[in-house]
């Protein structure tokens, strides 16, 4: 499996420190407002990787924080509660956190390995501020303040590769008393009245957001691991620092092996941003569609590429997750149907090597995606009409390969159906093949339309019916 690592600008084999286990941190939301699809794009990414990961034999320990202390959580705070949003602040997080949560399950993503929040891991970050004044590669300013020197720490800049000197000239760093330097960052910001606060050695404050990353990385995941990851923006200043803070602490020259990065999301060509009203939300989006309709519209775009989002596109995948359920649904039936042995050949070999080819190459999803639509639509249009020239073990295999490969991209994931909705369909769809034997076909139509109206479609081939079954 080969991966493109921004820290190489190279897309290189994926190997990690400890065989057969995958150690990654994605950055995770800072709780102030709600989650929207750009959130969304990063994270589906990311539980698609850990599944293809999982599939080929890995276990993965995949980290996502909560930034839950920031600027823009008390900004809001005070814009909701005014002079109670020092006492109530922390009401802002969690509603965003529950749901970060609720989407997420929307989306059929798998629960990570942890979610560590800021506001647990205060003390972890304090010692590690201690540790960078003591080594020399952060100072204090006069009000409390812990900067961390950017220009003590060797090639800073290797990340985004941009040359410090070039980043000062062209820095748009709002002054800060106490600092020596433009791109030097706060490690810890004095305390401000009206504002949360934790202690220090320094002064009552809080931490900077570039240390907490590191922190809780490395407390999950140890160092180096193996991949850090999160959307492009991140890329400066955020990683970089991250990178600097962690060459510091450890003397590593990088503490993640691999640095993933997900391309913009864009509506009608502009990036997506509060100042041009065009933020979209998971909530607006998962209330009209499935999870997997979206999942399916985030995986036609590379990775790495800017993706353009649009309704459009939505109810294009919709009619793609239709097609899904209605080949797993029958082929699951006709299985029953398949003969002894094969006598005829099915040619569906080649799309399942053409999937995994395709994640194996830099996590192709769009060609990945492109290759289960296809066979799902070489299920319906051949599998199912050969069925009694397939063996049994045959059409089982179909099956098998077409589920593994729709759980790497988190499709299907509502295909068992109720016990008791399945046994009420059965029994209509043997009564109208009664019916349709004792040529009774007006009886016979008027329950095909009646299991239309619950979202049940009847496909006839010959005298064997297979059904299959809307999901809401």
């Amino acid at each position: 499996m080969r991966i493109y690592n921004t820290a190489t600008r190279q897309v290189e084999e994926f190997v990690t420190y400890v065989p057969k286990l995958a150690r990654g941190y994605v950055c995770g939301i800072t709780p102030y407002d709600h989650v929207h699809v750009g959130h969304g794009r990063v994270y589906v990414f990311f539980d698609m990787f850990r599944r293809y990961l999982e599939a080929r034999g890995y276990e993965v320990r995949l980290v996502i924080n909560f930034t839950d202390i920031d600027d823009k959580i008390i900004n809001k705070a005070r814009e909701e509660f005014g002079h109670d949003a020092y006492k109530r602040w922390k009401e802002v997080p969690e509603r965003y956190i529950a749901e970060f949560f609720e989407m997420s399950n929307k989306l059929f993503i798998k629960p990570a390995h942890a979610y560590p929040r800021v506001t647990e891991n205060v003390n972890e970050m304090v010692a590690w501020i201690s540790t960078l004044v003591e080594k020399g590669y952060a100072y204090v300013a006069p009000d409390g303040s812990v900067y961390f020197e950017v220009g003590k720490v060797p090639n800073y800049g290797v990340l985004s590769r941009q040359k410090i000197e070039e980043l000062i000239a062209g820095a748009r760093v709002e002054p800060e008393p106490g600092k020596k330097n433009p791109l030097d960052f706060a490690l810890w910001k004095s305390w401000t009245p009206g504002e949360p606060w934790w202690n220090s050695q320094w002064c009552p404050g809080r931490p900077g957001w570039h240390l907490e990353c590191v922190v809780m990385s490395t407390k999950y995941l140890g160092a180096p691991f193996d991949f850090h990851g999160g959307g492009a923006d991140l890329i400066f200043p955020h990683h970089e620092n991250e990178i600097a803070i962690a060459k510091a602490y450890y003397g590593l020259d990088n503490f993640a092996k691999y640095w993933i990065h997900v391309g913009y999301l864009t509506v009608r060509g502009e990036k997506m941003s509060k100042s041009l009203g065009n933020v979209i939300t998971l909530r607006e989006v998962l209330s009209k569609y499935s999870g997997e309709a979206l999942r399916l519209a985030y995986a036609m775009s590379h990775y790495r590429k800017p993706m353009e989002f649009s309704f459009e596109l939505l109810d294009q995948a919709e009619e793609m997750v239709k097609t899904l359920y209605t080949a797993y649904d029958e082929l699951s039936q006709a299985v029953a149907d398949a003969s002894d042995e094969d006598k005829e050949k099915l040619e569906y070999g080649k799309y399942i090597e053409s999937f995994y080819a395709a994640l194996e190459d830099d996590f192709s999803t769009p060609q990945a995606a492109q290759q289960l639509y296809g066979l799902a639509r070489y299920i319906i249009s051949t599998v199912l009409h050969r069925i009694d020239k397939a063996s049994r073990q045959t059409a089982i295999d179909v099956l098998t390969q077409y589920v593994k490969m729709a759980d790497i991209l988190g499709v299907l994931e509502r295909r068992e159906i109720p016990k008791e909705v399945e046994e009420v369909i059965k029994a209509v769809v043997e009564a109208r093949a009664r019916l349709r034997r004792e040529k009774m076909y007006q009886l016979a139509d008027y329950l095909r339309e009646r299991l239309a109206g619950i979202g049940v479609e009847l496909h006839d081939f010959g005298q064997r019916t297979y059904y299959t079954y809307k999901r809401r």
